[in-house]
């Protein structure tokens, strides 16, 4: 069995303590992380790294923090967008939405993955979708999701988003789980320590009645990296 964390961060890479994980996707949170980031990635070819503000730390953010995030993707054409995103829980989301915005506009630009963060907030999301045109949209990770019907048919007329699930989302039956095709589905520790993700990929194999699920996550993940 072969596993890629699709979501984790720099203080926990995955594939150095679990041995069926083969490669991490480490995001940032803040600028000072780039920095950091780039040299785990210059020693390590199992972590693919994804660069951004996430939610909770947009006020920090110089002015120009976009041009110097295009100038940093630019370096490598393998470099992702991320961890950006909305979040209801954080003030100020006039910001949050001009933050997130210039990140998703320089990923569409350099046609990078994405790796979104939302909690309760999908509904500012999906406007902010429906303003692009949907064949230049970026591939997106919708991290950690973990939510009704309606949000999830509504993203799933996205072809190019995936959907991330870690040890919460899979606790007891996530409905949702059922309604996503299995060549979208991709699986996480969110950075904990204690996730197993053999567990996350057995609880969703059990929901989707899949005995390859562990090969399909994989392939999954490996096509859009």
């Amino acid at each position: 069995m072969k596993i890629i964390d699709a979501h984790s961060h720099i203080d926990y890479l995955t594939h150095t303590v679990q041995s069926d994980v083969v490669g991490t996707v480490c995001c940032t949170t803040n600028c000072e992380q780039w920095d950091k980031l780039i040299n785990i990635m210059n020693n390590d070819s199992a972590v693919y790294g994804a660069f951004g503000v996430h939610p909770w730390f947009v006020n920090a953010v110089d002015d120009n923090f976009d041009m110097q995030l295009e100038k940093l993707l630019n370096k490598n054409s393998l470099y992702m967008v991320g961890e950006i995103g909305l979040d209801k829980h954080k003030p100020d989301m006039d910001k949050q939405i001009d933050v997130f915005i210039k990140q998703f506009d320089i990923a569409i630009k350099l046609k990078r993955i994405v790796c979104l963060h939302c909690v309760g907030a999908w509904d500012k999301i999906l406007y902010i979708l429906k303003q692009y045109n949907p064949n230049y949209l970026p591939i997106i990770i919708a991290h950690a999701f973990n939510e009704n019907n309606d949000i999830t048919m509504k993203l799933l007329r996205y072809k190019n988003i995936y959907f991330s699930f870690n040890k919460n989302c899979v606790y007891g039956r996530n409905r949702c789980i059922e309604q996503i095709p299995t060549n979208r589905i991709l699986v996480e520790t969110d950075g904990k320590s204690n996730v197993n993700l053999i567990d996350v990929v057995n609880q969703i194999a059990n929901i989707k009645n899949e005995s390859y699920m562990a090969d399909i996550i994989y392939n999954n993940t490996k096509r859009i990296l």
